[in-house]
């Protein structure tokens, strides 16, 4: 257990390292993972101070891959930093699979509540407001940002930090229980996002004057998104091989791709 507990005023400034660390560092490997790590750093600095392994630990974790909608990420930090208050080193491998399991379904709801209220219902009065000649539009949208920005975000961290501490409390005796279901939903989740979002479709050839469609007659009756999911586990695999990084991965891909597909074994999805 550790003797760090963080304070209201401390939750707020992690708030804020927040909104601006995770739009500054974002990138097309990891998206929000520096963001979240140097959000954490200090926090993660004094609680490990006197442990360097478990600091450096905790590093190399957080770095990982990390994407959701930027208001709900406070309450996915707030519940990290609650249960490594609450656990130290213990709770590393608990506060990844939360991370993990709540990024996806957060990043739907949020986008969908957000997205309605700042672009479509304020967005709409602003536009109309202004073509109309009026600046009352465009203030209620500035009003709605400085709302989130410094009220609603440090707010949801608090409630996520809270939520985390009643996590750590309830379920002290069930944790070892609790970060494997984390881990499967995150698996679950992770499975749904290859299934949706990477999209491998295999063409056809001829072979003595006959045709054979490789999507229709061979990976459709093994499994609908057979391409899919061969495509990433063979990255999943290469990425461990030493001497590739994303961006040579990113690489390889377009040209084996294009290569493939100017031979016909593989078309658009």
């Amino acid at each position: 257990m550790s003797k760090v507990k963080m304070t209201k005023q401390e939750l707020r400034k992690m708030s804020f390292r927040w909104s601006w660390n995770r739009s500054l560092s974002w990138n097309y490997e990891k998206m929000m993972s520096l963001g979240y790590l140097t959000t954490l750093a200090p926090f993660l600095d004094r609680i490990y101070a006197d442990d360097e392994e478990a600091r450096q630990r905790s590093y190399a974790v957080h770095s990982q891959f990390f994407n959701t909608e930027p208001n709900f990420g406070n309450v996915i930090l707030g519940m990290n930093v609650a249960i490594e208050e609450e656990l130290g080193k213990d709770g590393i491998d608990t506060a990844q699979g939360v991370k993990t399991s709540l990024m996806g379904p957060f990043a739907g709801i949020g986008d969908t509540l957000f997205g309605v209220i700042s672009s479509t219902i304020l967005g709409s009065i602003a536009v109309a407001t202004a073509v109309e000649g009026s600046y009352v539009g465009i203030a209620l949208w500035i009003m709605w940002n400085i709302f989130v920005l410094f009220f609603l975000r440090p707010a949801m961290f608090t409630m996520g930090y809270n939520q985390g501490i009643k996590l750590v409390t309830n379920l002290s005796g069930q944790l070892k229980r609790f970060t494997n279901a984390a881990s499967v939903l995150g698996l679950t989740v992770v499975g749904a996002m290859i299934a949706s979002m990477v999209g491998v479709k295999f063409g056809a050839f001829e072979f003595f004057g006959t045709t054979f469609d490789i999507q229709a007659g061979i990976a459709d009756k093994i499994m609908p998104k057979l391409g899919s999911a061969l495509a990433v586990a063979l990255f999943y695999y290469l990425l461990g091989r030493k001497g590739v990084n994303p961006n040579r991965l990113i690489w390889i891909v377009m040209i084996v791709t294009l290569v493939l597909s100017y031979m016909g074994i593989l078309v658009t999805p």
